[in-house]
């Protein structure tokens, strides 16, 4: 069978997403690294090591299957935990200036470790809770988007999330060239969930009032080899 890294490789190719070799390596030393951290403390479920490709890599890649980010967009990774899924974006995207954020500090310590293991200049790490004063104050209007991978219940993770959203027009809407996806107008929410989420949609948009709330499948070439079934990403705009 093919090396889990090539076949992630491969997936990508076919979604119209390269993946460089050294990109791949930073990849696999990310891996290696967030493995060896999840010995220490619970990044992410014990019984998912054996597949950190698939469930973890994967998923958090295949939002550039599906989205543009415009070039040099400011993205806030709200509960990034083991840093997922900012840590491969910054990878793949080094135009981008990436926030990985959770409220647990021995998290953030572990996350810290990688991003300077990995050389990652285009990512920080901030310890905070989203919704306290504190981050709402200290980042307030900074970032063009936030991405959350299954953190919290939509209402919360809008509620926390706008204030922090820079306001509509600040950032051009120049798609970054050679990526696949559709482009969404800054600023937005996209948050990566699974499950049957009409109910969680409909309060989000009765008590938030949002632009355009829009859901699209997590099904590509390739997913259904992995066994991301069921998976969505919702994409929020104001």
């Amino acid at each position: 069978m093919e090396p889990f890294p090539l076949r992630i490789q491969s997936i990508a190719r076919k979604n119209h997403l390269t993946i460089s070799e050294e990109q791949l390596s930073q990849l696999s030393k990310y891996v290696s690294l967030l493995v060896d951290w999840n010995s220490k403390i619970n990044l992410i479920a014990r019984s998912d090591v054996q597949n950190v490709w698939s469930n973890h890599i994967l998923h958090s890649l295949s939002i550039l299957f599906f989205v543009s980010f415009p070039t040099g967009a400011r993205v806030l990774d709200l509960g990034t935990g083991g840093g997922l899924p900012g840590i491969p974006l910054a990878i793949l995207r080094s135009d981008l200036h990436l926030t990985l954020l959770d409220s647990i500090a021995k998290k953030t310590k572990a996350v810290q470790d990688m991003v300077g293991n990995l050389g990652l200049r285009n990512a920080a790490v901030e310890t905070g809770r989203a919704e306290s004063f504190e981050v709402q104050s200290r980042l307030k209007l900074s970032f063009d988007v936030v991405i959350a991978r299954a953190v919290a219940p939509l209402v919360d993770l809008i509620k926390w999330s706008k204030p922090l959203l820079r306001q509509m027009g600040h950032l051009s809407s120049a798609p970054e060239s050679g990526f696949g996806g559709r482009h969404f107008p800054t600023p937005y929410v996209l948050t990566l969930k699974g499950g049957d989420l009409s109910q969680e949609i409909d309060s989000a948009k009765l008590k938030t009032k949002p632009k355009k709330v829009e859901k699209l499948e997590l099904v590509f070439e390739g997913s259904e080899e992995i066994g991301l079934q069921d998976k969505k990403i919702i994409i929020v705009q104001f």
